[in-house]
């Protein structure tokens, strides 16, 4: 394959259209046409099926984008690192975390990192551990922030935070008096998850052996959870560095009777030196960490 097709595969997955991602590439839709025609006799597989006048991806095209996607992030990543570097003479930092992370400790560890490097272009890409894994080790990202340890190799992992997994309950609901929940408060309660096989939700789930809990929602995301029990539609287990940066108003963090570890990672490359921006992203992350890492407010 080419650099030609793969970037018309991905034209039309983003456009659904050969004559659009025609457009867009500046080029005829038989051109588009016959770049796609090459890269499935290439890859040995189907990318797209006619349907009347639509096209529809294959789930096998569905795959492969995936990974174009993150060869193409890494690509955009240079043209703005030679892009920095003929403006200022230096490059850009590249992040890669976990939706907790990105949400609720980057923004306060942005703050942090701009108070010393105030003109240095950031460049913040969020998936799972084992995507953020995957960037580090294809040198996509420059410092990773990530909740597990994959088997990759070359691949260095510094603990940067431990938090113990609390309760959440809508303000107003009657186990928010209590001052500590076990997992018998929990039973006939409809009960927010983390989705099913995933290591966090195990580590909760252990704890429920006999499970009475209304399993009604999952969802991958604790910030979504949080804000789900704020708005009354059930209560759960998570991470508390979540709820303490969301400070959503009507949800109350209790601490859980059980230990549910939570942990986050700084991941670097063995292949790719750590420079001066990422260490100090790392030191701004492990400080917003420490700054949240403190007991709920009662009330």
């Amino acid at each position: 394959m080419n650099f030609k097709q793969v970037e018309a595969f991905r034209a039309v997955m983003m456009t659904r259209s050969m004559t659009t991602a025609a457009g867009l590439l500046h080029t005829s839709q038989p051109n588009v046409s016959r770049w796609i025609a090459l890269l499935e006799k290439t890859l040995g597989f189907v990318l797209f099926q006619r349907v009347g006048t639509r096209i529809i991806p294959t789930p096998e095209a569905e795959a492969f984008y995936t990974d174009v996607e993150r060869a193409f992030i890494g690509l955009e990543s240079l043209n703005d690192s030679a892009s920095s570097i003929r403006r200022r003479g230096t490059g850009l930092l590249r992040v890669g975390a976990v939706a907790s992370i990105t949400q609720c400790v980057l923004p306060d560890a942005m703050r942090l990192f701009r108070r010393k490097f105030s003109d240095i272009p950031v460049v913040v890409n969020t998936g799972g551990s084992d995507v953020v894994a995957k960037w580090l080790a294809t040198g996509v990202c420059d410092i990773g922030f990530c909740s597990l340890h994959t088997d990759l190799p070359g691949l260095h992992y510094e603990r940067i935070n431990t938090a113990h997994g609390a309760g959440i309950v809508p303000a107003a609901h009657p186990l928010a008096a209590k001052a500590l929940l076990t997992p018998a408060d929990f039973h006939d309660e409809n009960f927010i998850s983390l989705p099913a096989g995933s290591f966090n939700r195990a580590a909760i789930d252990r704890y429920f052996p006999d499970d009475a809990r209304i399993l009604s929602i999952e969802t991958p995301y604790a910030t979504t959870i949080c804000t789900m029990v704020s708005k009354g539609l059930g209560i759960s287990i998570v991470n508390p560095v979540v709820p303490r940066a969301l400070a959503i108003p009507n949800l109350r963090e209790i601490p859980f009777s059980e230990k549910v570890e939570f942990h986050s990672y700084a991941v670097t490359s063995d292949h790719h030196p750590v420079n001066t921006l990422a260490r100090r992203m790392a030191e701004c992350v492990r400080e917003t960490f420490t700054a949240l890492d403190m007991p709920a407010t009662p009330g």
